[in-house]
């Protein structure tokens, strides 16, 4: 692959982002993102700023290198070559794998990188900055049959391969976020009240998309015929688009009982910059007397055919932060247990910074009160999430770590991460 190419994918290598900031806490992660009634200090920058304004934050924060990272494959999984470790894969295996990717329009390989370098928080301001990357690709079935059979493919005899299902998306963003949380009041009988936004800045460091125009392996004469156009936005520079950003939020609290609710992206003027985008032809055929390739050439986009051009360019338009509405309640009456729900909704297609749709439950156990242990389970669009993480918490020190199985659009991710934070989790 070119270099650009190369950049991109390392770039873009691997969790699910809470929203257009992203999640500093580990915390979160381990109880399956149902924070968004428990959020306090640095993390109600993420899931609620309205959290600030109620009690039980700290009077100072602060996380330090808060990384998130998932990568993932399907339906096809690491762990079914597991189970044929050192032996000979037989071939109904092989062809009930080819089946499965074939139903799923290829073999689905990505990941998101989730950076928050520090976050925190000052009574009922805090701030953030997010770096969140995201890959997401699949190999087309046709090469999976290679892979698996050969040239002959399952058949046994020699045959044509179309590759249409082939894809790749890519972009890496930055988030600088400011939120603020206000109580309103506490009134007897009906608990505290608060009020909280949060605004950012969004900064869009690269974007690139990949479709297959009619890829081709024929058998007679054996010829391969690579068509896959690539639309890329500016690898000269590391602002390659912005925009400003606004999240509300409402919380109630009421002896043990909490609730939160959140509209992040109610406002979002994120654009791409597209007069300066970039077209990779990706094209290359090989036979048996030539080759001949046009794969390392990076062409201003006004050079593609009309269409092609069109096509590109919304991909990169429409890739944008989306509002979501995020509501969660939360116990915390046990003595040694705490419970949380939380249901969100993303509505639209775009910037994809995490599932389209998540109803989940989570819990915290502390029956050592400096060890919480957590977990969660998340039903998804598309799959299902199963959460787990552990905390030590000395002081004003804290260290939490979190890990996560995500079986979802036919693929299976692992997510894990850690927080290092002081004065609060």
């Amino acid at each position: 692959m070119t270099r650009t190419i190369v950049a991109g994918l390392a770039l873009a290598i691997a969790p699910f982002a809470a929203s257009a900031q992203g999640n500093a806490s580990a915390a979160a992660g381990g109880m399956g993102g149902n924070y968004t009634a428990l959020a306090r200090n640095f993390n109600a920058v993420s899931w609620n700023p309205a959290n600030l304004g109620l009690p039980g934050n700290a009077r100072f924060s602060l996380a330090l290198v808060s990384p998130q990272l998932a990568m993932g494959t399907g339906p096809v999984t690491l762990s079914d070559f597991n189970d044929y470790s050192g032996q000979v894969v037989p071939a109904s295996v092989r062809n009930t794998w080819l089946q499965r990717i074939s139903d799923n329009d290829g073999q689905a390989i990505g990941g998101d990188l989730d950076l928050t370098p520090i976050a925190l928080s000052i009574g009922p301001v805090a701030l953030s900055t997010t770096t969140t990357a995201r890959a997401n690709g699949a190999m087309p079935a046709g090469v999976a049959e290679l892979l698996f059979f050969g040239n002959a493919g399952r058949t046994g005899s020699a045959q044509d391969y179309a590759f249409d299902d082939l894809k790749v998306d890519l972009n890496a963003t930055t988030t600088i976020a400011a939120a603020y949380g206000r109580k309103l009041a506490s009134v007897p009988l009906l608990g505290d009240f608060a009020i909280g936004v949060t605004g950012k800045y969004i900064v869009g460091h690269g974007m690139a998309s990949m479709r297959d125009n009619g890829s081709t392996l024929t058998s007679n004469p054996v010829a391969v015929q690579l068509d896959a156009p690539m639309v890329l936005t500016d690898t000269s520079t590391i602002n390659n688009g912005s925009g400003f950003g606004l999240d509300v939020g409402a919380a109630w609290a009421f002896g043990e009982f909490r609730v939160g609710a959140s509209l992040q992206n109610i406002i979002n003027t994120f654009q791409w910059n597209t007069d300066d985008l970039y077209y990779m032809p990706v094209k290359a055929t090989f036979d048996e007397s030539s080759r001949e390739s046009e794969i390392d050439e990076i062409l201003p986009l006004s050079s593609a055919p009309a269409a092609l051009r069109e096509e590109l360019t919304a991909r990169i338009d429409n890739s944008k932060p989306r509002p979501t509405l995020a509501l969660g309640g939360a116990y915390t009456g046990f003595r040694f247990l705490t419970l949380a729900a939380d249901i969100r909704q993303r509505f639209g297609d775009g910037l994809e910074l995490g599932p389209k749709t998540h109803i989940g439950v989570g819990a915290e156990l502390k029956i050592i009160p400096f060890v919480p242990l957590r977990a969660g389970v998340t039903s998804l669009s598309g799959g299902m999430r199963y959460s787990g993480g552990i905390g030590f918490e000395f002081g004003v020190v804290n260290l939490q770590a979190n890990a996560s199985l995500m079986e979802a659009d036919g693929r299976s991710d692992t997510l894990g991460g850690f927080t290092i934070s002081f004065g609060g989790r």
